[in-house]
């Protein structure tokens, strides 16, 4: 089980988001963490564009930064 700590550490930084079957990837900023079922998911918005959506953790690098939102 995901403590709610560890759902909230990546929250503020970016990542790169793998689109799965696909060789497309792109930088994000995680704006929210969630466990379901188990799974950790984040919700991110592109860096450069618009628009915001839930992704499986397992599709997205966290990169090693502390800017917090």
């Amino acid at each position: 089980m995901t403590s709610a700590e560890e759902l909230k550490q990546n929250i503020g930084k970016t990542g790169t988001l793998t689109v799965s079957g696909s060789p497309l990837r792109f930088s994000v900023l995680i704006l929210d963490a969630r466990s379901r079922y188990g799974h950790l998911d984040y919700k991110v918005t592109p860096v450069s564009g618009d628009g915001e959506t839930w992704h499986a953790g397992s599709n997205i690098t966290v990169l090693d930064n502390d800017s917090k939102v």
